[in-house]
């Protein structure tokens, strides 16, 4: 059984992103090419309840936060 965080593990490792109210998660590398050369991961809120947009080299650590924040807008 696929869980949650499997799904959105596949979709950004795959070029796509995934969006929940005015919070979204995605491999930043498939929208902008980044001068690092670096993989990259962007989660962003825009939702004055979350604010928040940062990097992160580590999907993982991305993905937890972009469920942290979810949780925050439910």
């Amino acid at each position: 059984m696929q869980t949650r965080r499997d799904s959105i593990r596949k979709k950004i490792t795959s070029g796509k992103y995934v969006e929940y109210n005015a919070l979204s998660i995605c491999k930043i590398n498939d929208f902008y090419p980044l001068i690092s050369g670096k993989i990259m991961y962007q989660v962003h809120c825009s939702s004055p309840r979350c604010k928040h947009s940062a990097l992160y080299e580590d999907a993982e650590e991305a993905i937890s936060t972009f469920l942290e924040l979810r949780e925050k807008l439910r």
